[in-house]
């Protein structure tokens, strides 16, 4: 793509580590994305030429975000998928839809989705009424070179494995065959092309040559050979037109290629008529739609999210670039086409819409528009990630902030307000002001200083000096106190909105670190600080004997470990990897005898409270015994808001926020709620109710001294959970895991996978002996650590794996 664009000279190669998005060394060893990387490019697209009915500019900016495909790295997906307007999902045409391939597609069709459920009766902040969109998708089947690959296989993964996935192939692949038709009624370089329907599921034994474009109906062919050398000049395509453009007969009937297009764009419209209710006239009708109506009805239901395009392409050996960038400007949207983000507010405020910010000369335009809006005049903007380098960030630590403006504009030096989301629970810190030390370009590994920088509403930039921004903060414009009290107070108003920040998985692996000096163990615990600023799904547990780190997965682990190494110049000791266990309730079950008292008098002073509480289970909906994770959440009834003079109308959340009774009252569930009675691991997916509270002096004992409620509360909530053992089960990380052996081997990895108390989900044997076979199926996590050095043992060094968190089943 950059090629192409002109923003490199020579295109990039993964096998030889010169590629502009990776490049860390550790992505460059390994030939994979490890972090997101932004880059920025203007492409001039082919199909907005004059003639085409397509009134517009011929240039489009895009702005690029690269991110990495393996789930332990997953973290850089959401909050990419958090600032993005649309994305490109890439299929393999030999495997299909991967475990991580829907662990994506659930990111992208739910914006703030981790590796935890979320459920309506978790207590959360306030929202406004509608949430982060879906992001509207192109689909590409990418590897169509490689042996074994369909694009009628991959077509049906995309069906049976995507939930909501309506994919609707645009174009269809050619191969060239080593026998000519010289007789045939064709264009000369069709002569030895054939065309594949996107039904049939068989693997062609040609070379991938190209594509037949179904919306303007056109070929497209490649040379045999890719760039050489990187150089994309060796690798220029030819285009063929099928129809004569006047008529829209075919020009060559007898073509093959003609033919099957001809089919296939049938069967594109009659797909769209099922979405579309422009397309269902042209398909009852019987008409024929010209190639702009067939693409803005393809643009309408992909921004609808009623259809997702799927194109074909091999990118080692740059087939398809060209007309996958033409798709993106012609189908994904732009800032204008999405909803503003979602604005979070500490309180209750049913019209958040009327509080909008307004800048001096711009009130007509700002009351028309919602904050966020690409085309409002005050600031909005995103910071999604951060990372560390020395000598550029101009903030002690290097730090380097990422952020997406959705609107308004940012300025290099100027001074922005700093809004962190508060967790649910905590006191909303104070918003801080800081000011911008500069941008840098955005040029994936190139980071130069871009003097007198402005970033606009819907670019992506990079800022320094931002000493105190993490992932997930909101950044606004700094109030203006000398613009008199009325702009002011408004200003201190509006403080209440911000962005709800960013989404990152809950760690389910964990290992013990330890540095060789006490002088290497301070240096150990500031990288790792450093470090799990950088990347919020890393953990970090410190004491005064052992450092435990916490990631998704042993990739992740393996790769920050390298970082620490090669960064920090840290050589540390490692102990065996331990699984993230949790522990649930089965059952619903009480606090013994109703009210539970707690009595205890500590250095002179004496706690005293009561608490009836129950605990039950929280169910998602799914019959699955493998579900995914929420945090345990606490709902106080109508008896014991009635004690306590709580507002029976207000939300846990809101009563966190407003009254240290309640705020005591549910800490101390939530304290407790950490331990479990099984094997002391934290509680998941429960809900504890409390039913009533009580004291023996009233509520004025407990309005003195509101550690006697939450010492009460956490002590019913221990209570009850040791009496009721049995009702309590532990649960173990699970794995979806997707194993590539050759299909002489199956048998015998079968027999080891079960031996893991794994569960086979599918086997897909290929055609022949020589070929890979797939094995599909799940597996609990702490039966795979260490699996690939096994698992190249047993298949001879033949044999590749990759797991996906799946959720949490019981032990």
């Amino acid at each position: 793509m950059l090629a192409l664009a002109g923003v490199v000279r020579n295109a990039g190669n993964v096998d030889d580590g010169n590629t502009v998005t990776d490049y860390l060394p550790a992505e460059r060893e390994r030939g994979i994305t490890i972090q997101s990387a932004a880059i920025s490019f203007h492409w001039g697209w082919h199909n907005n030429r004059t003639g085409d009915d397509y009134d517009q500019s011929d240039s489009v900016r895009i702005q690029l975000i690269d991110t990495p495909g393996h789930v332990d790295f997953s973290v850089e997906v959401n909050r990419s998928i958090a600032v993005l307007d649309g994305a490109v999902l890439v299929i393999d045409a030999v495997a299909g839809v991967q475990p991580q391939t829907q662990t994506v597609w659930r990111a992208l069709k739910h914006p703030s989705l981790n590796n935890h459920d979320s459920f309506q009766d978790s207590p959360l902040l306030t929202t406004q009424n509608h949430s982060y969109e879906p992001l509207p998708c192109i689909v590409v089947i990418n590897k169509m070179d490689k042996d074994g690959s369909s694009f009628g296989n991959a077509m049906n993964s995309l069906k049976e494995k995507l939930p909501g996935a309506y994919p609707v192939p645009i174009q269809i692949p050619l191969f060239r065959l080593q026998s000519k038709n010289e007789k045939a009624d064709t264009d000369k370089a069709l002569a030895s092309i054939v065309a594949v329907s996107p039904k049939d599921s068989i693997s062609c034994t040609g070379e991938f040559s190209g594509v037949a474009d179904l919306i303007h109906m056109r070929a497209i062919v490649w040379p045999e050979t890719g760039p050489s050398n990187g150089n994309i000049e060796s690798c220029v395509p030819t285009v063929v037109n099928l129809l004569k453009p006047d008529s829209g007969d075919p020009i060559h009937p007898k073509c093959p290629v003609t033919k099957e297009a001809i089919r296939a764009r049938a069967d594109l419209v009659e797909a769209l008529a099922e979405v579309d209710t422009r397309m269902e006239e042209f398909y009852l009708n019987e008409d024929t739609p010209n190639n702009a109506e067939l693409r803005r009805s393809l643009r309408r239901v992909t921004l609808a999210h009623k259809a997702v395009p799927v194109m074909a392409t091999a990118a080692l050996k740059g087939k398809g670039i060209e007309p996958l960038l033409d798709a993106v400007a012609d189908l994904l949207p732009s800032p204008l086409d999405r909803m503003p983000p979602p604005l979070n507010v500490l309180d209750n405020l049913a019209d958040v819409e009327k509080r909008r910010i307004t800048n001096k000369g711009d009130d007509d335009l700002a009351q028309r528009m919602t904050l966020g809006h690409p085309l409002h005049p005050s600031l909005l903007a995103l910071a999604f990630k951060v990372v560390h380098m020395k000598g550029r960030g101009g903030s002690g630590d290097g730090r380097v902030v990422f952020a997406r403006v959705y609107s308004g504009r940012l300025k290099d030096r100027e001074r922005v307000q700093v809004i962190s989301p508060p967790a649910p629970g905590d006191v909303p810190k104070k918003p801080r002001i800081e000011r911008i030390g500069g941008m840098l370009e955005l040029a994936g590994g190139r980071f130069d200083n871009i003097e007198g920088g402005v970033c606009k509403s819907g670019d992506v930039c990079a800022l320094v000096g931002l000493k105190t921004v993490v992932t997930g903060d909101t950044l606004r414009l700094a109030p203006d106190t000398s613009s008199g009290s009325k702009r002011l107070n408004s200003s201190r108003s509006q403080e209440r909105l911000y962005l709800a920040g960013v989404a990152s998985p809950k760690p389910v692996i964990t290992v013990r670190l330890e540095a060789e000096t006490s002088s290497d163990q301070a240096r150990l615990s500031e990288a790792l600080k450093l470090l799990c600023t950088e990347d919020p799904s890393l953990c970090v547990e410190e004491t005064e004997s052992t450092t435990l780190l916490s990631g998704l997965g042993e990739l992740h682990i393996e790769v920050t470990l390298d970082r620490i190494s090669r960064e920090y110049g840290l050589q540390v000791m490692v102990g065996p990897p331990l699984v993230a266990y949790r522990e649930t309730v089965k059952d619903r079950i009480e606090t013994a005898g109703g009210l539970l008292v707690y009595d205890r008098t500590i250095g002179g002073t004496r706690l005293q409270g009561a608490v009836h509480l129950t605990l039950r289970p929280r169910t998602s909906g799914k019959k699955s015994a493998c579900t995914l994770l929420s945090e345990p959440s606490v709902i106080v009834g109508p008896k014991a808001r009635q004690f306590l003079g709580l507002d029976p109308d207000l939300q846990e959340s809101e009563l966190l926020q407003r009254s240290d009774l309640a705020r005591a009252l549910i800490r101390g569930c939530l304290g407790a709620l950490k331990r479990g009675p099984l094997q002391s691991a934290p509680l998941a997916n429960v809900v504890c109710h409390i039913e009533d509270v009580d004291a023996e002096g009233g509520l004025a004992t407990l309005k003195a001294l509101p550690g006697s409620l939450q010492a009460a509360a956490a002590n019913a909530v221990a209570v009850t959970l040791d009496q009721f053992k049995d009702s309590c089960i532990v649960l173990e990380p699970t794995m979806s895991i997707e194993i590539s052996l050759p299909n002489v081997l199956v048998g015998e990895i079968l027999s080891d996978l079960t031996s893991r108390r794994g569960t086979v989900g599918d086997v897909w044997n290929g055609e022949s002996a020589q070929a890979k076979s797939l094995i599909r199926g799940d597996v609990p996590l702490a039966e795979i650590l260490g699996y690939a050095s096994v698992l190249r043992s047993l298949t001879g060094g033949e044999g590749s794996f990759s797991a996906e968190y799946k959720g949490h089943s019981p032990c």
